[in-house]
């Protein structure tokens, strides 16, 4: 990579880590967040899933105006509106105060995916493995935020990380006004990236469909992964160390398990420019859905192999679908490409938090993962489709190619 593509991975890396950081903090501290105002699992889901929404939700008009107005300033703005809200969930002194407060911090955070992937994808030449590099932060800040999130909410309570995490994203905001400076050419579209089956169409209606709603289907998994792995794996697992509490626990089960994810991410990425990405997105898909029935039917060493290579293979395919939604859009369509991917993603997926917190009061954590395993099927059965279509277009081509 040149000089100036590094420092674009360099800093939508660190938004990128950040962003996580936030958002698996609630995770983590919903136990103290129970005990302080007494409500139960599906309040807590019906919360989260208010900020999930609400994540998902602002990546449709951000997605449109990072096509627009350019991407560093958004993601400056992502910085500081993300400080500012989390400074007012650490504040809130009440559960409807926190509904909002949350909701807000979703809309910040929202902000960053459609705009970070939309940066990187125009920006970079090797872009399968800036991906890769993207998700290896975004992991590093799912793995470590709760762990640190956990350990500081022991200590100082379950307000205490969000008041402290504040700091580092008004810091960023900084350092990236001063980036927005920076001229950055953006890079012509590849002429010998790997055949895709993409028609000429400029927007290839049934493809784009099919990924959107991979990404919502993921999304439910993803927002029932971060919203209870915390919880699920303090209840199942009972190895005990250093005497911390059971937030400091939850968090340091989760990082173990989620640590994984970085190769994960790193491995899509390399293999992205490498080999064809519905096939690699398949091998993902099939991963997954054995490993979620294993997680809901296992305790001990046993879920926590299971959690660990769940995570690997899960975090694999995300470097490989947002190369998907780039392979699929045209250049100018880019930022409103992942702008629709991530609200199916982040948004839609967002209800999950609500249906698995029901789940879990009426049938027990583990059938959260059960359930996830069922909506991993439908991932599989689109990627099935895509995957066809695709070696169809693409043998079409070349017979018409070889007359």
């Amino acid at each position: 990579m040149e000089r100036i593509e590094k420092q674009v991975v360099a800093y939508t890396s660190l938004c990128h880590a950040l962003n996580h950081v936030f958002e698996l903090t609630y995770g983590v501290v919903l136990i103290g967040i129970a005990q302080e105002f007494g409500v139960g699992l599906f309040i807590l889901g019906l919360l989260a899933n208010i900020a999930g929404f609400a994540f998902g939700l602002s990546s449709l008009p951000f997605g449109f105006l990072a096509d627009r107005i350019g991407e560093r300033r958004l993601l400056m703005f992502f910085c500081l509106s993300s400080g500012i809200a989390s400074i007012a969930v650490g504040l809130a002194p009440n559960i409807y105060i926190l509904g909002v407060a949350l909701a807000v911090l979703g809309l910040a955070l929202g902000i960053y995916h459609p705009v970070g992937s939309a940066f990187v994808s125009r920006a970079t030449k090797h872009r399968g493995i800036a991906f890769g590099y993207l998700g290896m932060s975004g992991n590093l800040g799912i793995a470590f935020g709760p762990i640190l999130a956990g350990v500081i909410a022991s200590s100082l309570g379950w307000r205490a990380p969000y008041l402290i995490f504040a700091i580092p994203a008004l810091l960023l905001a900084g350092l990236l006004y001063s980036f927005a400076r920076t001229e950055i050419p953006t890079v012509p579209e590849a002429t010998a990236e790997m055949d895709t089956g993409r028609t000429h169409s400029p927007l290839p209606i049934l493809p784009l469909a099919l990924i959107f709603i991979t990404a919502a289907m993921n999304g439910f998994i993803y927002r029932g992964l971060v919203t209870f792995l915390p919880l699920y794996l303090s209840q199942r697992l009972h190895f005990t160390f250093f005497q911390l509490d059971s937030m400091a626990l939850a968090g340091s089960f989760t990082t173990i398990a989620l640590i994984f994810g970085v190769g994960g991410q790193f491995l899509g990425g390399y293999l992205s420019d490498r080999r064809r990405h519905e096939v690699l997105a398949l091998v993902a898909s099939v991963a997954v859905v054995p490993l979620l029935l294993l997680m809901g039917n296992s305790e001990e060493l046993a879920l926590l192999v299971a959690a660990t290579a769940f995570a690997f293979f899960y975090f694999m395919g995300q470097p490989v679908f947002n190369n998907l939604i780039a392979d699929y859009s045209p250049t100018a369509w880019r930022g409103r490409g992942y702008g629709i991917g991530f609200f199916c993603g982040f948004g839609i997926g967002s209800f999950s938090a609500t249906f698995l917190g029901y789940i879990a009061e009426r049938l027990g954590t583990n059938w959260i993962f059960i359930a996830m395993a069922g909506i991993a099927v439908v991932t599989l059965a689109c990627i099935v489709i895509l995957l066809v279509r695709a070696l169809t277009t693409s043998k079409r081509r070349q017979g018409l190619l070889t007359r």
